[in-house]
């Protein structure tokens, strides 16, 4: 039986997009490297779901990812018991920062959303920070939005959800990586090629790097790290009841994220930390990989530690380690969904917030891939793919 659509990238996007494509009655195959065992001796490319923490949320300061997530969180039930995988934990989710900083606009842009999308939120103030949040040592003055709907969702457990609901109604996986593509025919790492009718490109920050094919998206891929502190069960239990967190510091426009204790596969909890003010561009596919195999920036990560101290100055911080990751921003601010051409589909752009809303974008990737049209589906955004 031939192809109808070969997805390229198994990630959190990719993943989604084969499930919808296979229920709809495509022949699909899935192509993308297993989590590799060895990173450091990995030659392929990786991915950043390879964690065990995302923030999710339905409330956001842009009405277009604030739909994406509300259409996927609501499938979250769904999905779960279908698959037999569990991947999200309700935490509720926080939006803080100081009132005379960029978190002033930015909060008036979430209540604007929420108000607009009938989005389930409190407005909070100090002394709601103080009796809700005492774990959270926020400056004087914050302000901000609770989520109660919000929390942590498992991106390894979610896109295995997705995979296993995949391969039920017919999907077919292939665990290498491409390394070439011509229009709708591939060719895979092991020497063997692959044609289908279509291809869609769901490979995250290597979508638009040289090798994907001729079109170069308008996408800024970003090496970040991630801080990560180990905290024993007790003090696990104690926080409990944290929620996510997104911190606008007063002196920068980009935000901090704080998700509650985790557990690793290494069986032991973390707290984890993100977000930094500038970090290295990636600008090829080995450069990526290369960028993967290691730890992240020691520097960055002294940065993360200390804002940590800041919001959570009670936290030990004498067990941590660190992780590479990767983020891309495109031109839009929004996913690039849409068609490059008769044979491609582009399906990527996370912009920072695409893990929690992943399963609704995988069925925008799926609905372009079949000839559908995109703006139909009510996002409110053009989300055609910007190319250089």
């Amino acid at each position: 039986m031939g192809i109808d659509v070969a997805v390229i990238g198994r990630g959190l996007l990719g993943t989604a997009c084969a499930r919808h494509l296979a229920q709809a009655g495509a022949a699909v195959a899935l192509v993308g490297p297993d989590e590799p065992a060895l990173p450091r001796q990995h030659d392929g490319p990786f991915g950043s779901f390879h964690d065990a923490g995302r923030i999710t949320r339905t409330i956001a300061h842009d009405p277009v990812w604030a739909r994406l997530s509300v259409r996927s969180i609501a499938r979250y039930a769904e999905l779960q018991a279908e698959s037999g995988i569990g991947f999200f934990t309700p935490r509720g989710a926080l939006i803080a920062g100081p009132r005379d900083g960029p978190m002033a606009k930015m909060a008036h842009d979430v209540f604007a959303c929420a108000a607009a999308l009938g989005l389930d939120h409190r407005v909070m103030d100090d002394a709601r920070f103080a009796h809700e949040f005492p774990d959270f040592d926020l400056p004087r003055g914050s302000i901000g939005a609770f989520d109660p709907l919000g929390g942590v969702i498992d991106p390894r457990a979610m896109r295995k959800a997705h995979e296993i609901m995949a391969v039920a109604a017919g999907a077919h996986v292939i665990d290498d990586h491409v390394t070439s593509r011509n229009a709708n025919t591939v060719q895979l790492s092991n020497g063997d090629t692959l044609s289908a009718g279509h291809v869609v490109l769901a490979m995250g920050g290597w979508s638009g790097m040289p090798g994907a094919g001729d079109a170069r998206l308008a996408m800024s891929v970003y090496q970040r790290t991630v801080l990560l502190v180990a905290v024993d069960d007790a003090r696990a239990d104690a926080l409990a009841h944290m929620p996510s967190l997104i911190f606008v510091p007063e002196d920068r426009h980009t935000d901090l994220y704080v998700l509650p204790p985790i557990r690793y596969p290494d069986g032991r909890h973390y707290i984890k930390i993100g977000g930094e003010a500038q970090s290295p561009i990636a600008t090829d596919a080995d450069g990526l990989n290369d960028w993967f195999k290691t730890d992240g920036s020691p520097t960055a990560a002294a940065v993360l530690r200390n804002h940590l101290a800041a919001l959570m100055p009670d936290l030990p911080l004498a067990k941590v380690k660190t992780a590479a990751c990767a983020v891309s921003f495109t031109a839009t601010g929004h996913p690039y969904i849409g068609r490059l051409d008769d044979a491609t589909t582009v399906l990527t752009g996370g912009n920072g917030a695409a893990a929690k809303c992943a399963d609704e974008l995988g069925r925008l990737g799926a609905v372009a891939a079949l000839g559908g049209d995109v703006t139909a589906e009510g996002i409110g955004a053009e989300l055609a793919p910007v190319c250089l």
